[in-house]
């Protein structure tokens, strides 16, 4: 029969063999992590699911097994999932006699049924008694508040169970109540799962006094605490998820499902007719989801999938599941396996294998097996143990380390500090966590098979293998803010003020927890420890890259070398003042400004009036293969251009005129200078630059007094287009703008005339400019 915790396992083994007048190891027993009590003669056996499943890595004929139970099955833990998947696998391929057999009180049965080949279903009712239920608004600030005043208002005849989201509730309500349990002679009894067994153990059994007891949703099922007859239920739980995009674990206070209220209010009507006060209201009670999310979809998938690949499923997605997990979530796990050595080529590795045996995370088991081969098992063993169970480093009511953090001590690793405190009494330590962590640690050795004496690791020996059991979590300091750093695989994270590792460039966020409180979702690392750059390069060289590469650096607006060492996508080194080699850059400089080809390449005036002049001859001499001025075009020049360089500052306009220049193959050559000049002679032999536009018609320029004698104007392209002059008096500002300059002169140069020889009375202004001499530099007038 499996069980989704070990509390309730141990609890149902007893409670069964209470009733049948058996023994616990005997005829009914149970074997939960890194606790067993079974021997030949068991025919029952409680167990975890996590037993199962590497039970059936083990041995998947499951030899002598005759039917399995899976109890509380509506709780969908992660290990359900992956049993029931295993368990119909085996039934459908080597154990069709295999008995499977699905039980849950608030179950929506027609889903399983399907899943085990449309197998019947019974309902069997268990002896219940009423339960009253009431409603209470209220928020979760003032939760302690209404659990004090809750409890006072309930008969003295009775104990009363409180339902919690976590410790620190646990612990601030016990803090509310202890006045009133003293007054009333009551107890106070905390429960949840990190407590010691036999603590958990006193809890459950019947005493002579009143019993408040104070439990997370570890009470919810499976555990009947005698003499309960009042539930108090705040409606929350502390909800373990997973980010596999940013393998990060979060922990996040959410309300219940309407199955789980179920569950609690029942707690209160086991053994007589009870109530139960229920800290919201009843519109609140109908917007609750109707079943728990499955840990399946928002849980680490490292160690199931780890477990399947042993089991011969390479495609886990392609597994027979109840229900299928996420793409991303199983993603992510395959990706941390083949870092630490458990998959290669999507294959289980001997060392994967390896790692299954030991009851703790892939990680930690990762960092057992690398510490049994250097001769110092039982310290790797306190390190996985420390890793693997509650902070031995006590918090407040409120979440904070008790223990002195930065402000007094820094530390390469605040697993070594931990590491020391479990010996050495300080400030802040949880004696029942430590006590927790030497017995996990001593049954890790055990289950390791280690008899050596340790040998004496240095620190950085140590600090290596924390290194192996966390290669995603890297993480390189930020010089502008050592208290944050960057972290491999993208985004931010910041020590909290009670770790103690605030120097050296690079550590691993060994406790790093998604931080709703952060502004720049920054995640929050608890526990940290230092490595160095050597040291990824020694352990995972396949991972560390050195690449030389030239970049377009914007702000120089020139083409740098850049050398960087990256760790996965983690910069480790990067150095951008190296020699540039120009053989290269002018691509690199080509692709920065490719984007605005056109712009660069008419940047320049001289530029702008020869491509004027190649629009104009196309429009008008259209039979002569011309350049076509596209896009295609601009950025052909510009590349040309940039061979070589390294700088847009090193693009001179006569770049672009010579390239273009040398698109005109004769006699286009001879053409454009004929037809489109760059610059035309007047009447008194100077040559005046035309000014060509691409929107507007070619001008000139000239002073009016150079162009007596010249009875018509300039026309170009063949005499197709008539040069617009811009007339300009003595100070050189236009006078007249014409297209036609003998109009001018016969109907518009005597007004413009006399108004010039008035405000110019020492130039010659003849009364017949087509027979006046032209003058260059305006003469004066004789006397």
């Amino acid at each position: 029969m499996l069980q989704p915790r070990r509390v309730a396992a141990r609890a149902a083994a007893t409670r069964i063999a209470e009733e049948r007048d058996w023994t616990v190891g005997r005829e009914v027993g149970y074997h939960v992590r890194f606790d067993r009590k079974i021997s030949p003669q068991t025919r029952l056996r409680v167990l975890t699911e996590g037993i199962l499943t590497r039970k059936l890595v083990d041995d998947p004929f499951l030899d002598g097994i005759g039917a399995v139970l899976l109890d509380e099955f509506h709780e969908r833990s992660l290990h359900t999932d992956v049993c029931i998947a295993l368990l119909r696998e085996v039934q459908q391929t080597v154990r069709p006699d295999l008995k499977l057999v699905v039980m849950s009180a608030t179950l929506d049965a027609d889903p399983v049924a399907r899943f085990l080949g449309n197998c019947p279903i019974l309902n069997v009712p268990g002896r219940t008694f009423p339960v009253d239920i009431s409603y209470r608004s209220g928020t979760a600030d003032f939760l302690e508040t209404q659990v004090a005043r809750a409890i006072e208002e309930t008969p003295d005849d009775g104990d009363v169970l409180v339902f919690l989201p976590g410790v620190a509730e646990i612990q601030r309500s016990m803090d509310s109540l202890r006045g009133f349990a003293d007054r009333e002679r009551a107890i106070l009894l905390p429960l949840h799962g990190s407590l010691p067994v036999d603590e958990q153990v006193r809890t459950l059994k019947p005493m002579n006094q009143r019993k408040i007891v104070l439990a997370t949703n570890i009470a919810e099922t499976s555990l009947t605490i005698d003499g309960v007859t009042t539930v108090i239920d705040s409606g929350l739980a502390r909800v373990a998820s997973f980010d596999p995009a940013r393998g990060m674990d979060r922990l996040d206070l959410q309300r219940i499902s309407q199955a789980s209220a179920r569950q609690r209010a029942g707690r209160a009507g086991r053994t007589r007719p009870g109530r139960c006060i229920r800290l919201w209201t009843e519109k609140e009670q109908h917007q609750l989801e109707e079943f728990d999310q499955p840990e399946l979809t928002r849980v680490d998938l490292c160690s199931t999938v780890l477990s399947l690949h042993a089991w011969g499923k390479a495609d886990v997605l392609g597994f027979g599941w109840f229900e299928q997990p996420s793409a991303a979530g199983v993603q992510s796990a395959e990706s941390l396996l083949t870092m630490l050595g458990a998959l290669a080529d999507g294959k289980i590795t001997s060392l994967g294998s390896d790692m299954l045996r030991l009851p703790v995370h892939p990680r930690l088991s990762r960092l057992m097996i690398q510490a049994v081969r250097m001769n110092v098992a039982s310290i790797g063993a306190a390190i996985a143990a420390l890793l693997s169970e509650k902070d031995i480093v006590a918090r407040s009511p409120v979440g904070e380390s008790r223990a002195v953090g930065s402000a007094r001590f820094h530390a390469s690793s605040d697993v070594l500090l931990r590491l020391e405190w479990m010996d050495k009494p300080h400030e802040g330590i949880d004696p029942a966590a430590v006590s927790a962590v030497k017995r996990t640690r001593d049954e890790l050795l055990r289950n390791a098979g280690h008899r050596k004496a340790d040998r004496h690791p240095s620190d950085d020996e140590l600090l290596k293998l924390i290194l192996l059991a966390y290669p995603d979590r890297v993480c390189k300091r930020r010089s502008n803010d050592p208290s944050t750093a960057a972290i491999a695989g993208g985004g931010g994270v910041r020590l909290a003020a009670e770790s103690c590792v605030r120097t050296g460039e690079l550590f691993v966020a060994v406790d790093v927890r998604h931080d709703p409180r952060s502004v720049k979702a920054e995640a929050l690392v608890r526990i940290a420890s230092r490595i160095e750059e050597d040291w990824l390069r020694e352990f995972f060289p396949q991972a560390v890259r050195q690449v030389r590469e030239l970049i377009f650096d914007q702000t120089r607006q020139a083409v740098i070398a850049r050398r960087t060492v990256s760790y996965h996508d983690l910069v480790l080194i990067e150095d951008a003042d190296g020699a540039v080699d120009r053989a290269g850059s002018g691509p690199v400089l080509y692709q920065a400004t490719r984007h605005r080809a056109r712009e660069t390449v008419l940047a320049d005036e001289a530029v702008t009036q020869l491509v004027a002049r190649l629009a104009l001859m196309q429009d008008q001499l259209p039979q002569h293969p011309w350049p076509t001025f596209n896009q295609q075009l601009y950025e052909e020049l510009l590349e040309e251009a940039c061979s070589g360089r390294k700088a847009v500052e090193e693009l001179r306009p006569a770049m672009f005129v010579e390239a273009l220049k040398s698109r005109l193959v004769y006699p286009l050559d001879r053409l454009l200078e004929q037809h489109a000049p760059a610059s035309i002679e007047v009447p008194t032999g100077n040559r005046i630059q035309v000014e060509y536009s691409l929107t507007r018609p070619p001008t000139l320029a000239v002073r009016l007094q150079e162009l007596f004698g010249w009875t018509e104007g300039p026309k170009i392209a063949g005499g197709r287009v008539a040069v617009v002059l811009h007339l300009l008096g003595p100070n050189y500002r236009p006078v007249q703008i014409t297209d036609d300059l003998a109009n001018f002169w016969k109907l518009t140069y005597f007004a413009v005339r006399k108004d010039l020889k008035a405000r110019y009375p020492k130039h010659s202004w003849p009364e017949n400019p087509l027979t006046a001499t032209p003058e260059a530099k305006g003469k004066r007038r004789r006397e």
